[in-house]
């Protein structure tokens, strides 16, 4: 290995980690799978960091079909098929990749969303990295559809549900879901399966109450978690699933949890839901929802107000009584919106790399 490390100074391409993967024996050989392991590091630490990611920003035509090869054997080391998935999570980045990835490749990552099924103390950790893959790929509608053919949705609630996953599997599960109900496909997979259930009823105890802080691994799963809410509600069944599961409640309380992308993907939550009459009557039946909703026009985050002043407009129709109590609460929030905003303090902070 001492020769190896020598020879691995500077950046690593994917070309090279490729050669050595393709050239791997029939039982892999000690030395190939060192060697490949050595480059596979190499590769994936240079390249965690999207904001500073050689092969995000090269363009060879580089395809994913060698490392689902690799990753459908039975030889390979559980802690090589985690690098290997690492690298597929990497390389997924690019839009040019993921337009390239074939129906097989979905296949053979679909299984390994799987804890249980994946043998040995890294089963959590392949689970983790292969939903991670999942989320980048997802970003491609045909990919988020081939995921559904693969019975990817169920796993990864599976996975969601894992009391024993802990939290980054949580967080990366409940990202790949939230990509995957983007799409039509992903939302009528995710609600066949139970998904709203599954994602009101996670085992982030504190996240569901709100107090998750923002950058911990429970704060990254609340956004993630309310984000697929806010999927799920686009349209009349996914409306129907959040309300039966008690989901408004969860929505009302995530308007003020101190997370500005929580707050705004709950209120495009309860924008959507407010369209449906059944819906608006347990939103103003909700203690302090709709105050929530009204503090949210004076905050710093525009899509948060945008979505607040479409929900409390929604609220308005049909409530007898109610319109002047709503109008009078809209006019005193935009008027102390104003005041805040003039005073400087109304500019969003600037966007998190990822």
């Amino acid at each position: 290995m001492g020769s190896r490390k020598g020879s691995l100074a500077g950046e690593v391409t994917w070309a090279q980690a490729q050669l050595a993967l393709v050239a791997l024996s029939t039982p892999a050989g000690e030395d190939q799978l060192q060697l490949l392991a050595s480059l596979l590091t190499a590769f994936v630490q240079q390249n965690l960091d999207p904001a500073c990611s050689p092969h995000l920003r090269a363009s060879a035509p580089d395809r994913l079909d060698s490392l689902a090869a690799l990753l459908s054997r039975k030889d390979i080391p559980p802690a090589v098929r985690l690098l290997a998935l690492q690298a597929l999570k990497i390389l997924a980045r690019r839009q040019d990749i993921r337009l390239r990835c074939t129906q097989h490749v979905l296949g053979v990552l679909s299984p390994l969303l799987d804890a249980a099924a994946s043998s040995g103390s890294l089963g959590s950790s392949l689970a983790s990295e292969a939903a991670n893959a999942a989320s980048n790929l997802a970003y491609e509608a045909a990919n988020a559809a081939g995921l559904v053919r693969a019975g990817a949705v169920p796993r990864l609630l599976g996975l969601l549900g894992a009391s024993a996953a802990g939290d980054d599997a949580h967080g990366n599960a409940a990202g790949a879901l939230q990509t995957l109900s983007f799409s039509q496909e992903g939302r009528a997979a995710l609600l066949k399966a139970g998904g709203a259930a599954a994602v009101l009823n996670s085992p982030a105890e504190g996240g569901r109450s709100g107090s998750a802080a923002a950058g911990t691994g429970e704060g990254r799963l609340l956004q993630r978690l309310v984000g697929a809410l806010h999927n799920l509600s686009s349209g009349a069944a996914g409306t129907a699933a959040i309300r039966q599961e008690g989901g408004v409640a969860l929505l009302s309380a995530a308007l003020r949890c101190g997370q500005a992308r929580v707050a705004a993907s709950a209120a495009g939550a309860l924008q959507n839901m407010s369209r449906e009459a059944a819906a608006r009557a347990d939103i103003r039946g909700q203690p302090g929802a709709v105050a929530a909703l009204a503090e949210l026009l004076t905050g710093p985050d525009v899509q948060a107000a945008v979505c607040a002043a479409g929900a409390l407009a929604n609220l308005c129709e049909g409530a007898e009584g109610a319109q002047g109590a709503l109008a009078s609460c809209l006019a005193g929030a935009l008027a102390g919106g104003a005041v805040f905003h003039s005073l400087g303090a109304g500019l969003a902070s600037p966007a998190a790399t990822s």
